[in-house]
């Protein structure tokens, strides 16, 4: 096993090697990032759309999302039989996917089919249909995706503990939406909306694959150089702080306890995210090992730093005993903000980190998403490709202060009917 792993990474390391450095350029206040990979012939397009909730109203709450559904199954001069079918003839696929920080338009193709699969991709982003049966169909998906959500005790409880921790923030704002917005928006609103955020100032492309600057440029001039440029500016989102631990309960009768708790954390480009990330994925490994293997308390209990722009760190939990279980969990955050990790097993985690780190950006799809996420948090896309560096330059003295800054006033969220429930056991 361990030596089918080496190979992999080998072959994987390999690739990204035979990639060349990322570089930028702007077409008409679009600015476009590109990475040649001519270890294969795929080629990954994305168009970002800066903002995400954050460019919302709560009456637009889950607009963006279905808007760029929609838009990606027809197109004024692509209807949908032939968009389709020309796409299923080249094998190039065109998605969308929005989150809270940014939505994107995703083209996926072969070399020998980019400028074709180019041509749809600009189409549906300039000239979307939004023809009403398209829009009513992914309208019920959303909303049956919305309506089965309480139904998921995890996600009902990733929902409510976002909605704790960031209190009067953007984030508060839902991606899906609600019922009642996702219900109320018309074709015509939806395309007015889409055609509102097409301004070069709002989007970001980022191209991975077997093409060529001087193709690319071309096809972008082409296709988006006589976009508006508009005046959008990066929203303000700082770090969302709390003075006080909290604890929200949520009755319910469950075979156990759904436990979530969510503490400040820095975001990418801030100094303390790779020693805070590193920490997250400690914090996680001695939470198994103390709640799960030793104690036989949860079947998965968790933890971690997440990647959003107003970032958090976690621990999750389900438990038939809270008490029992938090108590133990608070030991191991006790720990880690007194006591440094040792040199060996920082190590052991950086490597694991480097590992999963080929594993993340095996596709040039993945690359772009890495590339994006880096330009669009802030931190510039420059810093990407310095994420081994990073972590490597991690110390313990650097995860024990960045816990001991972090892991505090820590808002809980519990969903179930515990028999007992001591909640001052929670405030930490």
């Amino acid at each position: 096993m361990k030596f089918r792993l080496s190979v992999f990474l080998a072959v994987v390391m390999s690739t990204v090697m035979l990639a060349s450095e990322p570089e930028s350029f702007t077409v008409n206040g679009l600015k476009v990032i590109f990475k040649q990979n001519t270890s294969n012939d795929i080629v990954s397009a994305r168009m970002f759309f800066r903002g995400g909730v954050s460019v919302l109203t709560s009456q637009q709450a889950g607009i963006e999302n279905l808007a760029l559904d929609v838009a990606t199954k027809a197109s004024e001069h692509y209807p949908k039989d032939k968009l389709s079918g020309t796409l299923e003839k080249m094998d190039s696929h065109v998605s969308s996917s929005s989150g809270i920080d940014y939505s994107s338009v995703n083209l996926l193709c072969v070399k020998q089919y980019f400028v074709a699969s180019w041509d749809v991709f600009a189409d549906v982003l300039l000239h979307p249909a939004m023809d009403k049966e398209d829009v009513d169909l992914e309208r019920n998906k959303t909303l049956a995706s919305i309506n089965q959500m309480k139904d998921n005790p995890d996600a009902y409880l990733s929902d409510l503990a976002r909605r704790a921790f960031y209190t009067d923030h953007p984030y508060q704002t839902e991606v899906d939406g609600t019922v009642e917005t996702v219900s109320s928006f018309t074709p015509e609103q939806l395309k007015a909306y889409m055609m509102s955020r097409m301004t070069s100032s709002q989007l970001l492309l980022v191209v991975v694959g077997n093409t060529t600057r001087q193709e690319l440029e071309k096809m972008v001039s082409s296709s988006f150089g006589s976009l508006p440029v508009g005046s959008f500016t990066a929203p303000d989102l700082p770090m969302e702080e709390h003075q006080a631990p909290s604890m929200k309960i949520v009755q319910r009768t469950l075979p156990t306890n759904y436990i979530a708790g969510y503490f400040p954390a820095p975001s990418m480009g801030m100094p303390d995210y790779y020693a805070m990330t590193i920490a997250g994925s400690i914090l996680r490994d001695r939470l198994f090992e103390e709640v799960r293997t030793k104690r036989g308390l949860s079947y998965a209990p968790s933890g971690g730093v997440s990647n959003s722009f107003s970032n958090h760190g976690n621990i999750y939990v389900t438990a038939v005993q809270p008490d029992t279980t938090i108590e133990v969990m608070i030991g191991e955050l006790r720990k880690i903000k007194s006591e440094k990790v040792s040199e060996e097993d920082l190590r052991d985690k950086i490597n694991d980190f480097i590992t999963r780190f080929y594993y993340r950006i095996e596709t040039s799809q993945s690359q772009a998403g890495f590339l994006a996420e880096y330009e669009l948090s802030g931190a510039g896309y420059q810093q990407a490709d310095k994420f081994i560096d990073n972590m490597k330059k991690v110390t313990p003295d650097d995860i024990l202060n960045a816990c001991k800054k972090y892991i505090k006033n820590i808002q809980f969220v519990l969903i179930g009917n515990p028999e007992s429930l001591h909640v001052r056991d929670f405030m930490f």
